[in-house]
């Protein structure tokens, strides 16, 4: 069976988090603001009742159909929070929830970083390290490049715990002062924001590899997931030419950038939409490439569905996902999986 590298779970009421808080934080937290966000941010801008969204069903981990790493969604919001103490009570609320409750034989989950506390952050992957429960990491964007040496506490932390980092974006990136920036200067509309997600995880990939993260941390995995996959191969292709160009400039970065991609980054099949026609794409990418492509259901989003992605890339490509999830993900036996 596949796996699913990165499917969603997040609470139905942000009141579920408050008896894992501290009392005090309990309080500060019980106003509409907070606790109604759920259903805000579940109809989005409400210009007709037509558009009213119910939240998501509860997550339940014993239903799911193939092992899955879980991302706790709503904490990667706090990406965009001014009061940078109140976030970290809240992922750690989060984080702890999502190990009581969304963990079983077939799903871990993914820990959730605080952005605005790196050395915190460091120390919580450190005492969690050897939980089996905990199957990667996730970081929110912010405007710091992956590859700046303000991420290595994070990246230093995770590799000794032999953790993974999954990045996925929010949604709100470009869309507020302060949140990563997208292509060139703001956008005034939720669309062209949308589309340009990937520059995200590209903008990110030249960081790493240019800024030498890879050569501080060189055991670092990282999959970029929700940004798709066909930007990869004009993308290396860049990277390659201009290091070939001016490689001079920077001599700390002795190995072919696509080498290095394909020694540590991964991308997801979702959204595999924009994947349609692989005869017509397919040739770009050379085998190692292929086997850096990981199945993600983007669940319960408008999630793609392993038998819908099968459909659209081709039978080829069952076996081939097949065999990249367990390379990516590491997941232990069932038996080894605390409940």
């Amino acid at each position: 069976m596949p796996i699913d590298c990165c499917r969603f779970a997040g609470v139905r009421r942000f009141e579920d988090l408050f008896p894992i808080m501290p009392g005090d934080w309990r309080r500060h937290f019980d106003r509409y603001e907070w606790t109604g966000a759920v259903d805000l941010a579940s109809n989005h801008i409400r210009v007709s009742d037509r558009f009213s969204h119910q939240p998501l069903p509860a997550f339940d981990p014993v239903s799911v159909d193939m092992e899955a790493l879980v991302l706790p969604y709503q904490g990667l919001i706090v990406n965009g929070w001014s009061d940078l103490i109140a976030a970290g009570v809240f992922l750690d609320a989060l984080n702890d929830y999502a190990l009581e409750h969304w963990t079983s034989q077939k799903s871990r989950v993914v820990h959730i970083v605080n952005p605005h506390d790196l050395a915190g952050s460091a120390e919580r992957i450190r005492r969690r390290a050897g939980d089996r429960r905990i199957a990667a990491i996730a970081i929110p964007l912010m405007p710091t490049m992956l590859g700046s040496v303000s991420w290595d506490p994070v990246f230093r932390a995770a590799t000794e715990a032999g953790l993974p980092v999954v990045i996925h974006f929010s949604g709100v990136e470009g869309s507020y002062a302060g949140a990563p920036p997208l292509a060139g200067a703001p956008h005034t509309n939720p669309l062209s924001r949308h589309i340009l997600m990937p520059h995200l995880a590209e903008s990110n990939v030249a960081s790493m590899i240019f800024e030498g993260a890879f050569y501080r941390f060189p055991t670092l995995q990282v999959l970029f997931a929700g940004f798709g996959f066909k930007w990869l191969p004009s993308l290396l292709r860049r990277l390659d030419q201009e290091w070939r160009n001016f490689r001079s400039d920077m001599p700390w970065v002795k190995d072919k950038p696509s080498a290095t991609v394909i020694g540590h980054i991964w991308a997801s099949t979702h959204p595999v939409g924009e994947a349609r026609s692989p005869e017509n794409w397919l040739g770009e990418f050379s085998e190692p490439l292929l086997r850096r492509i990981v199945f993600t259901s983007n669940a319960p989003f408008d999630g793609d569905a392993f038998a819908h992605v099968v459909d659209t890339l081709g039978p080829e490509w069952e076996q081939r996902l097949t065999d990249n999830g367990p390379a990516f993900a590491h997941l232990v036996s069932r038996q080894e999986v605390v409940a």
